[in-house]
């Protein structure tokens, strides 16, 4: 199983979108086994794939209760089936900031990689799992990034932008001492059709130094609509052109983690 975290610390650059489409096209386009993971207490993946509830267990109790700790819990009894065929959900609600605060205050070897331990018992069920994170490094995206192999990094015009993505890469950077597998990869979103953004794309891919994707998400109402129906994109608009360049960050990744 292949575990892939899409984080951002920024908000409003396609965060949840970004994960949520290429689960969706992982599984319902082309026939993998998916595993999503939300691991942002606001639950927006969980509502986007239709597996959001207040009370509801899921990733809290996969963090704290599982029997790898003395819980009672085991990975299988978490995972929720979703409408789509080829995709799964451990799903989050806003319990999960408790569960960072309980982790924080843990004295344990295992408190940052409960989440890869847990995730052992289900690893040959799955092709990939897309981990949807917190804006905020906190315990449970620690959890999350030591369990993955790469990070996708959503990032739009501006200085903010490339200041944190900056900042991400220091602390993957410091990660690796515990995931040395660990990597950073690019991708710009939001992506607009003037000489500034332009421009921006251009260093990002050329002379950043961050590895990029060749491919830009560009700018759409279309995805924010999807958002406010909490469909995935491509089910909202299979053939927009926010879909479309999804489209092709999912064959990129293809090609780069199966050869």
């Amino acid at each position: 199983m292949k575990i892939i975290a899409v984080m951002s610390p920024k908000g409003g650059i396609g965060k949840t979108t970004t994960s949520d489409s290429i689960a969706y096209m992982l599984g319902q386009e082309q026939g993998k086994s998916v595993l999503v993971i939300d691991g942002d207490p606001q639950g927006d993946t969980s509502k986007t794939f239709g597996r959001y509830e207040p009370e509801g267990i899921g990733m809290s109790e996969l963090l704290e209760h599982h029997q790898n700790v003395g819980g009672r819990y085991r990975t299988t009894e978490l995972i929720q089936s979703t409408e789509y065929d080829h995709i799964d959900i451990i799903p989050a609600n806003g319990y999960l900031m408790q569960t960072d605060m309980n982790l924080l205050l843990k004295q344990e070897e295992n408190q940052v990689t409960r989440l890869r331990d847990a995730l052992a018992e289900v690893a040959v069920a799955y092709d990939y799992c897309v981990c949807d994170c917190g804006r905020l490094l906190d315990m449970v995206v620690i959890n999350i990034l030591l369990a993955a192999e790469l990070v996708i990094a959503p990032v739009k015009v501006g200085g903010f932008e490339n200041e944190a993505i900056h900042n991400l890469q220091e602390q993957v950077d410091d990660l690796r001492e515990i995931n040395p597998e660990l990597r950073i990869k690019g991708l710009v979103t939001m992506r607009q059709k003037n000489k500034t953004s332009l421009e921006f794309e251009e260093w990002m891919k050329d002379s950043s130094g961050f590895d990029m994707f060749v491919t830009s998400v560009r700018r759409s109402i279309v995805a924010e609509k999807a958002s406010m129906r909490m469909q995935p994109l491509p089910q909202f608009s299979k053939n927009c052109i926010v879909s479309q360049d999804y489209r092709n960050v999912v064959h990129e990744l293809l090609r780069e983690l199966e050869g």
